[in-house]
């Protein structure tokens, strides 16, 4: 290997060699090195050679910057004639939430400044994202809850008394009809997390055997009798594509984006089976459930007379 030896340097010129050294976790030699393979890359080679710590740096800053045009594409922040990308206000009010400079957070998003655990841990915090992934990347986004059966921790978490508001989406047409998924929203911060039932049961003609008719039984009880303190409003969402894949968008949009009016209408179908109805056709053949799930009384942790009227609201805003 070649040596290289370099006289008069200026002291200036030494000092900021040497603090980029310790930044970068190198020797001195080493940030040398790597300086001069920067500036002076192989023929047909423009990228610039990057230590694992810059590589991650950038990954993290693309991700913060991947989430935040996400956050503007599915309307999180509300803003009339939303795009696709986010601009200056989006970062601005990020800035205020996390208690940081848009500086900082510019910085981080085009990869010169490292995004710390306690600033992601904050960022997601703040918008419902998940943490680990804008650290490392290998968990979806937006955190979804598999509901299955064990769903009693989503809709009534121990030790938190907040009067949730659950919005109940039932994805009406195409390759998964019947698919219920479940919003959470925080009555006073309008936080939100997400959860699905994406096997145990469908809503839909023929769309659950003997085994998931009962888990759609207990599912149904649960919610009567120990969620009608809290308010229930269900919904039908019709995909712009059909033949969607399903975790292509669960997990990759804010729970908001299933708010949005041009896929969900209001509908009355979680009402309809709390007072022993059948949709549509969904219970043929198991009519005894929905006389079971008619005649089990509502209730709630807070105590109420037999003849009270429940709090939750189901089929409407």
């Amino acid at each position: 290997m070649a040596k290289i030896q370099a006289r008069n340097v200026d002291d200036a010129l030494y000092q900021r060699i040497e603090q980029s050294a310790m930044k970068n976790e190198r020797s001195l030699e080493g940030e040398i090195r790597m300086a001069l393979a920067t500036a002076y890359p192989p023929p047909g080679q423009d990228k610039p050679v990057l230590s694992g710590r810059e590589r991650w740096q950038r990954e993290t800053g693309r991700r913060l910057s991947w989430l935040l045009d996400r956050l503007t594409e599915d309307n999180y922040f509300h803003m009339s004639g939303y795009g696709n990308k986010a601009g200056l206000s989006e970062i601005i009010r990020l800035a205020r939430q996390v208690n940081t400079s848009p500086g900082l957070l510019m910085d981080i998003m085009q990869g010169r400044q490292e995004l710390t655990i306690e600033l992601a841990d904050a960022t997601a915090a703040c918008l419902d994202a998940d943490a680990s992934w804008l650290l490392g990347g290998r968990e979806p986004p937006f955190p979804t809850v598999n509901l299955g059966m064990d769903y009693h921790d989503f809709f009534r978490p121990t030790g938190d008394d907040a009067r949730y508001v659950f919005e109940f989406i039932r994805i009406s047409k195409g390759r998964h009809d019947g698919t219920l998924l479940c919003l959470r929203i925080h009555p006073e911060t309008g936080h939100m997390k997400q959860g699905a039932v994406t096997a145990e049961f469908k809503l839909c003609k023929d769309g659950s055997g003997g085994t998931g008719h009962g888990k759609l039984l207990g599912f149904m009880l649960f919610l009567k009798t120990h969620c009608a303190d809290r308010a229930m409003n269900s919904f039908d969402w019709t995909p712009a594509d059909l033949d969607f894949d399903f975790w292509s968008v669960v997990g990759q949009h804010h729970p908001v984006w299933f708010q949005n009016f041009r896929y969900r209408n209001t509908a009355g179908w979680l009402q309809q089976l709390f007072s022993g109805q059948d949709p549509d056709g969904w219970f043929r053949g198991w009519e005894a459930d929905l006389e079971k799930i008619r005649d089990t009384p509502f209730g709630g942790r807070e105590s109420r007379g037999a003849d009270a009227v429940p709090a939750a609201r189901m089929g409407s805003k």
